[in-house]
């Protein structure tokens, strides 16, 4: 087995060529989600194909990483993977839509293992030790150290022992089904830009009135184009604890250049300037609009609204307490605690409860009526 660290166009080609004419890979990518540069950014791709190892780096002139999405996009081409989600959302937000994906994390909750990182499954099943992790090293930085590589590689090496040793017991246990079934999953899975570029959250109204909220907005906005422009984290430009501040008290502004929490290059007079327009422009938008400055951004709930709530509250309530809770139990008794907190989550239950789950899989289907049968339950209220 070989690590071949791929920055040249010829050598990028010639790997392409050579998976596509696979029908499987360990796949695992290394990125950053805005701790050392703006956005998200995919900064290295690890493939295994059982022989040799292959760091394709993204970041490289030379490379154009698009070529490999035949690659991730081929159904005849299974990805094994190990919580693949981040990946998976990284993929979709460069336009790549990978199928056939064999996710071992899902397989571990299946077979009833508690959750834990790769390193440590692999430590406990294969008793292999992967060393030291490098996860949150700078893989924007070029050269990569070579504890980097190591790493890189060790997150894609053992995957295919794991699965197969995951197989085998889900074969024993006859559930590889519900893990197949759950892979799928991914084929559909769609995510936007929303997903990832949501930097202004329900939780930050906190405390804050209607005016304070829409300048509170104004300003993340004005970080954010700030940070792009740069190229540098949110954080680093202004923090939020500093716009909160100036948001209670727009007076904070005549200090701006002796402020903590921002980046030196932006305390200067025309920042300032600038900063004291936009609140300025803020407010009389605020004002304009009709906003409030003593009702909550969080607004206030109706009394049919409230009444509606708790109605949901207390159905999914007794939905759990009658139903799921003894189906539940049965499942730990038969498969494991965790299989039985994988299968029906509360926020599972409540989406099932509630019809807004979607199409629940079948093997779930199967399950419920099996289980509801036995207990003498009426499932006919929860499944078509």
């Amino acid at each position: 087995m070989s690590i071949r660290y791929i920055q040249q166009k010829d050598d990028f080609h010639s790997a392409v060529n050579h998976l596509l004419s696979t029908d499987q890979i360990a796949v695992d990518l290394e990125f950053d989600r805005n701790r050392y540069r703006y956005g998200f950014n995919l900064c290295l791709v690890q493939i295994y194909d059982g022989d040799d190892c292959l760091l394709i780096d993204p970041l490289s002139e030379q490379i154009q990483i698009e070529k490999l999405f035949p690659v991730m996009e081929n159904p005849e081409i299974e990805k094994v993977a190990f919580a693949f989600q981040e990946d998976h959302r990284l993929l979709h937000h460069i336009g790549c839509r990978p199928k056939n994906i064999f996710d071992l994390r899902i397989a571990s909750q299946l077979l009833n293992y508690p959750p834990a990182s790769l390193t440590n499954i692999v430590m406990d099943t294969l008793d292999v030790d992967m060393g030291k992790s490098s996860q949150n090293s700078n893989w924007f930085k070029r050269p990569l150290k070579e504890h980097q590589i190591k790493y890189a590689a060790k997150d894609v090496l053992y995957l295919f022992d794991l699965k197969e040793k995951f197989k085998f017991e889900a074969k024993k246990k006859e559930i590889l089904p519900w893990i197949d079934e759950e892979n799928r999953n991914w084929d559909h899975a769609q995510y936007d830009d929303s997903d990832i570029n949501n930097f202004i959250k329900e939780k930050d109204k906190r405390d804050l009135n209607e005016v304070e909220w829409h300048v509170f907005v104004k300003l993340m906005e004005f970080r954010e184009e700030i940070a792009s422009q740069a190229n540098r984290p949110s954080y680093q430009i202004i923090s939020k604890k500093l716009i909160y501040k100036i948001v209670e008290n727009p007076e904070r502004l005549n200090q701006w250049t002796a402020e903590k929490g921002v980046f030196r290059r932006l305390k200067t007079a025309h920042i300032q300037q600038k900063m004291k327009s936009l609140v300025k422009s803020a407010l009389k938008e605020a004002e304009d609009l009709g906003l409030s400055p003593s009702k909550s951004a969080r607004g206030v709930l109706t009394s049919e609204e409230m009444q509606e709530i708790n109605q949901r509250k207390q159905l999914i309530q007794q939905a759990k307490s009658e139903f799921f809770t003894p189906i539940k139990d049965r499942i730990s008794d038969e498969f494991g605690d965790e299989v039985s907190t994988f299968l029906f989550s509360n926020r599972t239950v409540a989406e099932i409860v509630t019809g807004s789950n979607g199409s629940l899989e079948q093997y779930k289907r199967d399950l419920i009526e099996r289980y509801a049968d036995e207990l003498n339950l009426n499932a006919d209220r929860f499944i078509d």
